[in-house]
């Protein structure tokens, strides 16, 4: 997942991956489990995986994962980041890869990339999409065609859905879509209220447009804080960006 679909080109070495990394971040747990059985807590299963995995990751050192004693505090992480970056260089190498391709699994790689996957779904803190935006979010990420041709998006009808329904993740009209808005303008106006500054919400602001000829336009501000620095007073507007 965290290559998007082309990291299933990498299934056996991210399954010999999961293997050692699982065991070695146990060893204490099995210690504990097999403590006075007489059972050896290593096996050859474990070995010739460790051998395998060094085949995919000859410049790594995982001398260390053989035993308790030497093992990483966090070899799951440490695994992760050296066989992330080795299969991101092979696809490059081994496959050819299209423009998209290649800016989707350079962008998955960034931080907090996948966040999405692991956060606690809390409805009133913003923290949830609907099924639409999830679904689309995952088939762009697996860089799965949504559509075969460019149809109009059923919720606003404005729009056209190209074929991987990247309009979907920011349509205007989905009622998320403002909801995260409103929330994020009405947690910056609880904060300035309690810190003591003054601000308003949804006030409207003449900015000037033309200063040869001095007009002004009349618009409405996110939110105006007054007084922010040495005076004078700041526009906070929030946008919404596709997730």
């Amino acid at each position: 997942m965290r290559l998007g679909g082309l990291g299933f080109l990498s299934t056996r070495d991210v399954v010999a991956y999961a293997f050692v990394a699982s065991r070695s971040q146990s060893w204490e747990l099995q210690d504990h489990i097999l403590r006075n059985s007489g059972v050896d807590n290593t096996d050859p299963e474990y070995a010739n995986t460790l051998e395998r995995l060094h085949e995919s990751l000859p410049d790594f050192d995982l001398g260390g994962f053989s035993n308790k004693d030497t093992a990483p505090k966090k070899p799951q992480k440490t695994l992760a980041n050296a066989l992330c970056c080795r299969i991101a260089q092979s696809l490059g190498e081994d496959f050819h890869l299209s423009p998209r391709q290649k800016a989707v699994i350079e962008r998955l790689q960034r931080p907090h990339a996948q966040d999405l996957l692991t956060v606690i779904p809390i409805e009133d803190l913003g923290q949830r999409m609907s099924a639409v935006e999830y679904r689309s979010i995952l088939k762009h990420r697996l860089m799965i065609p949504m559509f075969p041709n460019d149809e109009t998006c059923l919720v606003c009808r404005k729009a056209c859905l190209d074929k991987y329904e990247e309009h979907a993740l920011h349509c205007r009209e989905l009622s998320e879509f403002k909801y995260r808005h409103d929330f994020v303008r009405d947690t910056l106006m609880d904060i300035l209220r309690r810190v003591g500054i003054s601000a308003k919400k949804e006030a409207p602001v003449n900015f000037l447009t033309n200063p040869a000829e001095w007009r002004s336009t009349l618009r409405l501000a996110d939110v105006p804080v007054f007084g922010w620095e040495c005076g004078k007073h700041a526009c906070v507007d929030l946008t919404g960006v596709s997730p």
